[in-house]
C-alpha cells in the first residue's frame, strides 16, 4: 500500500464513519478520529480479506475496493456503537405515580 492509499482510506473511513454514525441511533463521538478508528480497522481487515479472495472482478478506486469498504465501515460503526452502548447503558428513569390533583374551593 502506498502512503496515498492509506491517507485516502483514512479520509474515506472518516467520511463513512460520519455517514453511518448519523444513520444509527447513537451520537457522533466528540473526538474526530474516534469516528474513523473502527471503520478504518474494519476496512483494513476487509482489504486484506478481499485481496486474498479477489478474482479480479471487484471495482477499486485508488487501491481501495469501494463496496467492501462501505460494508466494512458500516460493520465497524455498528461494533463501536455496540461497545459504547455496553459500556454506558442508558439511564432508566423511575416511574412515579402522578400526584393527585388538588381542587381549589
Amino acid at each position: 500500500m502506498d502512503i496515498g492509499t492509506v491517507l485516502l482510506m483514512a479520509g474515506f473511513a472518516y467520511g463513512l464513519g460520519v455517514f453511518w454514525y448519523d444513520l444509527l441511533p447513537g451520537q457522533l463521538a466528540m473526538k474526530p478520529w474516534r469516528v474513523a478508528a473502527y471503520p478504518f480497522a474494519a476496512m483494513v481487515i476487509a482489504e486484506a480479506a478481499i485481496t486474498e479472495f479477489n478474482r479480479g472482478n471487484i471495482w477499486a478506486f485508488g487501491g481501495i475496493h469501494v463496496i467492501p469498504a462501505i460494508v466494512a465501515a458500516a460493520i465497524g460503526v455498528i461494533v463501536d456503537w455496540a461497545i459504547n452502548y455496553a459500556r454506558r447503558p442508558q439511564v432508566v428513569e423511575n416511574l412515579e405515580r402522578p400526584l393527585p390533583a388538588t381542587t381549589r374551593a
